[in-house]
C-alpha cells in the first residue's frame, strides 16, 4: 500500500519520534534518558520520562514504561510537510489491522538517515498489556527506528497505536499509547 506523505515524523538523538501537536514530541524513553536537553536536538525542550522507567545504567534497556514526551519551548511550524498525528484512544483496533511501523533507522544493509516504513500485522500474543507486538517477518523495525510511531489507517486518517521500543529475534515491540494515555495527555 503506498503510504504517501508522513508529516508527523521527527528524528532525535539517533532515534525516531512523532509530532503530537505544536509543542509535543513522543518517543521512547531509552532514546532520551540520561541525556541533556541539548543532546536530544531540541534545545530548550523539557523531557518527561514515564515514571518507573529506570534511569542510570538501566535506561538503554527496553522494558515497561519505555515512553517519553518532549515539550518544545516554541511552536513547531506546521505546513504541508509537518503535521501532527492523532493518538488512538480505544483499547485496541478490531479486527487486528495491518499496521505500519516507521523510523529513520537502518535496515539489513546498515544504518540509514532515510525515513523507511514496514507493513506488518498486529498481534497481542505474548506481549502483555504494556505492548503491542508484530512479527518481524517479512518486514520489521530496525535499530534507529526506536521511538518512532506504529500506526494504522482508518479511512484517510492515520492513528498512532504504539511507540517503537525494540526487537527480539522474532518480534517487534511497541509501547501501547492507550495504556499510557494519561501520562501522554498530561504533557500535551
Amino acid at each position: 500500500m503506498p503510504l504517501g506523505p508522513i508529516p508527523w515524523m521527527a528524528k532525535i538523538s539517533g532515534c525516531s519520534a512523532s509530532v503530537l501537536n505544536k509543542r509535543t514530541i513522543l518517543t521512547a524513553a531509552h532514546c532520551v534518558c540520561n541525556r541533556a536537553p541539548s543532546s536530544v536536538e531540541l534545545p530548550g525542550s523539557n523531557t518527561y520520562i514515564y515514571p518507573g522507567y529506570p534511569t542510570g545504567s538501566g535506561c538503554a534497556v527496553v522494558r515497561d514504561y519505555d515512553l517519553a514526551v518532549l515539550k518544545t519551548s516554541s511552536d513547531i511550524a506546521f505546513n504541508s510537510n509537518v503535521q501532527p498525528i492523532a493518538l488512538f484512544s480505544a483499547p485496541s483496533p478490531a479486527p487486528a489491522p495491518a499496521i505500519i511501523s516507521m523510523g529513520y533507522g537502518g535496515d539489513h544493509n546498515g544504518i540509514s538517515n532515510v525515513l523507511n516504513y514496514a507493513e506488518t500485522t498486529l498481534t497481542r500474543s505474548g506481549c502483555g498489556s504494556a505492548y503491542f507486538c508484530s512479527s518481524r517477518q517479512p518486514n520489521s523495525i530496525y535499530f534507529g527506528d526506536s521511538g518512532g510511531p506504529m500506526v494504522y489507517r482508518s479511512g484517510s486518517t492515520y492513528y498512532q497505536l504504539g511507540v517503537n521500543s525494540g526487537i527480539s529475534s522474532t518480534t517487534s515491540l511497541y509501547a501501547n499509547v492507550v495504556r499510557y494515555a494519561s501520562f501522554i495527555n498530561r504533557y500535551t
